[in-house]
């Protein structure tokens, strides 16, 4: 009994032994699915796990398919790994398009197609300003406002009947409009009130006129002595009020143009050599502003 044991021990120490330097030359080939670190995991149980998968020594010495749940976690890590690491430039939101318009400079002929709308001020551009004057077409009135704009026959038709500007408008197609108004409407209601407002003119304008370009001109500062010492007619005042119609400009259709940064002295206020009122340009210095308009374009 103990010579058959004996023998029955070598039996299965040799045949452990010539299984495991089977599995290990063909840790390449037929059991190359189920091989793992030889720390981790005996020789001898690749050969186990593979008979039990039907991989045996005398199988072709071929890979082979792996277990189901190994395929289908190799599987999973694929998708994982394609999903959370995209290759640059790809798989990325479409960046908005930036479609506002920049100002250029032009030349005079620009303005041949071009309405003026405006108060006392632009009554001035026009007087002053023959290269203006001689091309474009003024809608102004000394005293008016924005509600005047809105409401009111206020423009002289060729047969001398007053008529509102909707009427003035219709027949007729700009293709640039110019506002200028504010001055006047500086003890009438607050900022919101006024841009509510201007609001409805520019709407009411851009339907009239679809193919046009509104530029909305800020209202012009007053001058040192006269900001110092007026406390209704200021530039705090105004400036609140120029905040309120900067926000209508969608830099598309609707501009707002700065003419202060060509009016105004260092320290933001009208130029005191340029005025004789504190509010109104001395007829030499409408020329800065036409300048200021040729500079700021859209084409």
């Amino acid at each position: 009994m103990k010579i058959k044991g004996f023998f029955l021990i070598s039996l299965i120490i040799i045949s452990s032994i010539g299984l495991s330097v089977t599995a290990f030359y063909s840790k390449d080939g037929m059991y190359s699915p189920y091989w793992g670190s030889i720390l981790d995991r005996p020789i001898l149980s690749t050969v186990l796990t593979a008979a039990a998968n039907g991989v045996y020594p005398w199988s072709p010495d071929t890979p082979v398919k792996k277990p189901q749940a190994d395929a289908q976690v190799e599987k999973e890590n694929n998708i994982n790994n394609n999903t959370s690491k995209p290759e640059s430039g790809h798989n990325k939101p479409d960046t908005p398009k930036d479609d506002r318009k920049k100002f250029t400079t032009v030349d005079d002929s620009y303005f041949e197609d071009a309405l003026f709308i405006g108060d006392s001020r632009m009554v001035g551009l026009s007087e002053y300003c023959e290269a203006l004057d001689t091309r474009a077409t003024f809608y102004a009135k000394k005293s008016l406002t924005i509600y005047d704009i809105r409401d009111k026959e206020w423009i002289q038709s060729e047969d001398g009947r007053k008529i509102t500007l909707w009427e003035a408008l219709e027949g007729q197609q700009f293709t640039k409009i110019y506002i200028m108004v504010g001055i006047n409407e500086i003890g009438i209601g607050d900022p919101e009130s006024f841009g509510a407002a201007y609001k409805e003119v520019v709407d009411g304008i851009m339907a009239s006129q679809p193919n046009a370009i509104v530029y909305i001109n800020s209202i012009m500062h007053v001058n040192k002595e006269k900001n110092d010492n007026d406390k209704l007619y200021n530039n705090t005042n105004i400036e609140a009020r120029n905040e309120a119609i900067k926000k209508l400009a969608d830099e598309k259709k609707i501009f707002y143009i700065n003419i202060n940064e060509a009016v105004d002295d260092e320290e933001g206020n009208l130029n005191s050599e340029w005025t004789s009122d504190g509010v109104h340009l001395k007829g030499a210095y409408y020329e800065p502003w036409h300048q200021y308009l040729l500079g700021h374009a859209i084409v």
